[in-house]
């Protein structure tokens, strides 16, 4: 076929003759680019990477990675007794596409986009916010579509009745344009502006104008003395200047000859969302692997702009990773999956004699404090209660766990630790003490009453509930004795309740390692 028939084909199709984008590396293919970049900086480093974790501490990594949760007894024999070489990938495939992931990143993102939800002022915007993500993460929205969504909300008419909507972004930020200006940028571009708002710093890339600049976006369009409607300027506090609206990167902001209320706001949101921006999928990519590993490619997370950012310990694999996530149309799932196959996130938290323990290196895992979301749902699930909570429905909160979250928050997971107060609330609160009750955990309550199993079976199923695995030779030796003696009460179905109690409480099932 001539080449003018194969230019006319094009036209008449709609499909533009131009070569197609190349399609992105499978999650599997990119999981062996990113192993393949980290060893040969492990390789610079002269150092060795930890071993692979068994597969019951995968599956319990994995599961709290990936659905927030512990793993059940029931999951936990399955997957052990599975003998299938490809289980692991099998378990993340599972795992990223059930309701609980929904959810988890649910929160994931709720936390990264409205911190503010977190405190105790505005704890009440979290449950709209995060359903309203757990629809489009459900449905596997591209990102791009979600943020974008996101910043061209509607914020002067109120959602239809039996609808969610996340308002409470403008709401945390009290709808002002400087508050916005500085939570978008941050949340969906890693640039930190803030400290732009009131001056000038002599060791900061950003200006108090490009701040200002940046807030106009946000403020509602102004009329001039002939009453047409003109984009709005914002007055820069304790100054006699005003600031119209201008991109970050300098270039010019084409405004359209009709101006709506939210006109602004879908400037911003194209600029932010639109494949050329230097930041917007490498901050997605960057919060991504933050959340599975522990530390981000490239850190601060806050802070992708500066000299670290472009030339930090991992800036180009984190380039290859954002530009796999584009062309794979932002697809979350796509670039988690890829990110938990690596043999990398396979490794222990145990790093060999003399091996560095540099966090930046990932060559072993780091420990991982457990969210207050994360604890709670595990402690239910480890007691064989079902998390309080729906998938994507409004009740996404129930009180009572909202509360224990709020009391358990960690702003890292990576440099959690117990304060007094929380250890104390483990060991003696409401919680922890009713799962020390047979009639209010059904995981206590079968082992005890199992007419088919002995101590030692009894001991191995708690085990295997609250931290996916049988005692050792020594801890069972200890235990049995225990409950054979009947505790401190003379009472083996209280000796174990004092089991369960101490297993919760433990550093192990206390963090992902």
């Amino acid at each position: 076929m001539r080449l003018h028939r194969i230019l006319l084909l094009a036209v008449v199709v709609g499909v533009p003759p131009a070569v197609r984008a190349a399609e992105p590396p499978s999650p599997a293919k990119l999981a062996d680019v990113i192993d393949a970049r980290l060893s040969a900086e492990w390789k610079k480093a002269n150092t060795t990477p930890a071993k692979v974790v068994d597969d019951a501490t995968f599956l319990r990594r994995a599961s709290l990675d990936l659905i927030g949760r512990v793993p059940t007894v029931a999951e936990t024999r399955e997957f052990l007794a599975d003998t299938s070489a490809d289980k692991r990938a099998k378990l993340v495939n599972r795992l990223i596409d059930s309701g609980g992931h929904t959810r988890h990143m649910a929160t994931f993102w709720r936390r990264t986009m409205v911190p503010q939800a977190d405190t105790i002022e505005f704890a009440r915007l979290a449950d709209d916010f995060e359903s309203w993500v757990a629809v489009r993460v459900q449905d596997n929205v591209p990102y791009d579509r979600m943020v974008k969504e996101l910043l061209t909300l509607p914020t002067t008419t109120n959602p239809p009745r039996g609808t969610v909507s996340p308002v409470s972004f403008f709401a945390a930020s009290e709808n002002k344009p400087e508050n916005l200006a500085a939570n978008a940028t941050r949340s969906f571009l890693g640039v930190n502006l803030d400290c732009a708002q009131c001056h000038d710093h002599p060791f900061a890339r950003w200006t108090r104008d490009q701040f200002w600049q940046t807030a106009a976006f946000f403020a509602p369009p102004q009329k001039n003395k002939d009453g047409k409607t003109v984009p709005p300027e914002l007055p820069i506090p304790n100054t006699k200047r005003t600031m119209g609206a201008e991109l970050l990167t300098g270039d010019a902001v084409k405004w359209p000859s009709t101006i709506a209320p939210n006109t602004g706001r879908q400037l911003l949101a194209s600029w932010i969302t639109g494949k050329e921006n230097p930041y917007f999928a490498r901050n997605a990519v960057n919060r991504m692997w933050a959340q599975v590993y522990g530390t981000a490619l490239v850190e601060p997370l806050d802070d992708l702009s500066g000299e670290t950012g472009n030339k930090g310990y991992h800036a180009e694999l984190l380039k290859e990773l954002a530009d796999a996530f584009v062309a794979s149309g932002y697809d979350m799932k796509y670039i988690t999956r890829a990110m938990v196959q690596t043999k990398a996130y396979q490794l222990s938290t145990v790093a060999p004699e003399g091996a560095t323990t540099d966090p930046r290196l990932f060559a072993k895992m780091p420990v991982r404090g457990l969210t207050g979301e994360q604890l709670y749902d595990s402690l239910r699930t480890a007691a064989g209660l079902p998390p309080e909570r729906d998938d994507t429905g409004r009740g996404l909160g129930l009180e009572a766990r909202k509360r224990f979250a709020a009391q358990f928050h960690v702003e890292r997971t990576v440099t959690a630790e117990r304060s007094i107060v929380q250890a104390l609330s483990m060991m003696n609160g409401r919680l922890t003490t009713d799962l020390t009750d047979p009639a209010k955990n059904p995981t206590l309550a079968g082992a005890a009453d199992a007419p088919f199993l002995d101590t030692r079976g009894k001991v191995e199923t708690l085990f295997m509930g609250v931290l996916g695995r049988k005692p050792t030779a020594k801890e069972a030796t200890a235990i049995i004795k225990y409950v054979d003696d009947g505790g401190t009460e003379n009472d083996s179905h209280r000796a174990l309740g004092d089991v369960f109690w101490a297993l919760v409480n433990s550093t192990e099932f206390n963090s992902n390692h």
